[in-house]
């Protein structure tokens, strides 16, 4: 019966993915055939290649009663994937199996499996007999054979897919070099930073930093020597701040550094502002001990004493755009590098 079944998927398989452009097989008729041999060499020929196609399917295939939810059958690619042998799917329901073990939520799939027939899940985690976890699409459509109802699961590994979206977001929204937030993302968490103060009342901060001496260093060593220390200044930048802020490069060797739900009080909001301020610039003052080695030459030890002019502008209560707070600290940054480098510099608002 379990073997019908399967035969049964392989034919729903068969039409919606092949059409065929087989030459005649040779078992499939000869003139002395009478029309039930040919009718039976025929359906021979259709059970091997229905077969051929369930069993070398790059997509897995699982075969469930929607009765019992018993499993049916799996394919060979599904066993691959997933690391069970066949014996350790057929005969069990669906939530005894690894993949599924969470019996609460897969007979709740199940549940939806068996009203809904057509179901899809566009990323759907399932652990391998490993314990890795792959991400899947999966789709199910059901079917009757000999008055049982077959719901059939096509389960599609889509980590590299996954891959592929990640990088493609990497690049669209970070900094391929220090790996930090780039001015698109960082847009959106100031939206999101000036949605919050709104609601909340609190003023949030934006600093703008720009690294004193950063060119004689370029001038001196080269821009290989240079991006070291634009990612030595990122990951000591966000060893300053909190998760939920924000560390950003705005290019060069500018970069911003945003901090949301400060205080409800202004003159507060600008104590906290300025000591997380004196953090960043001191950290930032530490030496860089910069290690470089070319192609077929021993490593060198660059080091360098590097500062940084830091422009803060508070932001909160008044009605303005990002592009303001942006040119706001980025005009208290310049005051500070005119001042003498190394320097904190806040925007004053009247709020």
């Amino acid at each position: 019966m379990a073997q019908k079944r399967t035969l049964a998927a392989l034919e729903v398989l068969w039409r919606v993915f092949v059409k065929s452009t087989l030459p005649p097989h040779p078992e499939m008729a000869s003139a002395t055939d009478s029309p039930s041999d040919r009718a039976l060499k025929a359906l021979r020929v259709s059970e091997a290649r229905y077969r051929r196609l369930f069993e070398t399917a790059r997509d897995g295939i699982l075969l469930l009663n929607s009765d019992t939810a018993q499993i049916e059958d799996v394919n060979p690619y599904l066993i691959e994937l997933l690391g069970y042998s066949h014996a350790e799917f057929l005969g069990k329901k669906l939530w005894e199996v690894g993949p599924f073990a969470d019996k609460a939520e897969s007979k709740e799939m199940f549940a939806e499996l068996q009203a809904k027939g057509y179901v899809r899940y566009e990323d759907l985690p399932l652990k391998t007999k490993a314990g890795a976890e792959i991400p899947v699409e999966f789709v199910s459509n059901t079917y009757d054979c000999e008055g049982i109802k077959i719901i059939q699961c096509n389960i599609r590994n889509i980590t590299e897919r996954k891959q592929m979206e990640d990088q493609v977001r990497q690049m669209a929204f970070f900094d391929e070099l220090t790996k930090l937030p780039n001015r698109r993302l960082l847009g959106d968490r100031l939206s999101q930073a000036m949605a919050a103060s709104k609601r909340t009342g609190s003023y949030g901060v934006m600093m703008f930093l720009d690294l004193d001496n950063f060119k004689l260093l370029n001038d001196a060593h080269g821009h290989a020597v240079g991006d070291l220390l634009l990612i030595e200044t990122a990951h000591r930048l966000k060893s300053c701040v909190r998760e939920m802020d924000t560390v950003a490069r705005f290019g060069g060797d500018e970069f911003v550094v945003m901090i949301g739900d400060l205080d409800t009080d202004k003159a507060e909001s600008r104590s906290q502002a300025e000591i997380v301020a004196r953090k960043i610039r001191a950290a930032l003052a530490m030496p860089y001990v910069l290690k470089i080695q070319d192609e077929g030459t021993a490593e060198t030890t660059v080091e360098h004493q590097c500062t940084a002019s830091i422009g803060l502008a508070l932001f909160g209560k008044q009605e303005t755009s990002q592009a303001n707070i942006l040119k706001w600290a980025d005009t208290a940054m310049y005051r500070a590098k005119e001042a003498g480098s190394n320097l904190i510099q806040f925007y004053d608002l009247t709020a």
